[in-house]
């Protein structure tokens, strides 16, 4: 059984040199602004940070495992576009027309 590695900012940092990349390379390679990938090691920042996990070909639930909530598309059930309109609040008529001044 192995263990997985920790990757804190220091073990990245060491990966991107290990792999001759570098944090503005990889943002402009994704097409993002030039800093996005620094902002994405201290969490400010979730496409920087898919941009360094991309980049070194790790998954990104295993890099910043606790760094970024878990969006829409992260696993498990995603809601359908039916039981949102089901769940949409429904207007009345009164909600609907417009008053005449």
């Amino acid at each position: 059984m192995t263990a997985t590695k920790k990757w804190d900012r220091a073990a990245i940092k060491a990966e991107l040199l290990r792999q001759g990349k570098t944090l503005t390379g990889i943002a402009r390679d994704a097409g993002l602004y030039d800093s996005a990938c620094r902002a994405g090691i201290i969490g400010a920042s979730r496409p920087g940070a898919e941009a360094i996990a991309t980049a070194l070909g790790i998954p990104f639930r295993e890099m910043f495992p606790d760094s970024y909530t878990l969006g829409r598309h992260d696993g498990g059930e995603t809601t359908s576009k039916a039981d949102r309109k089901a769940s949409q609040k429904r207007g009345s008529a009164a909600d609907n027309a417009r008053s005449v001044a």
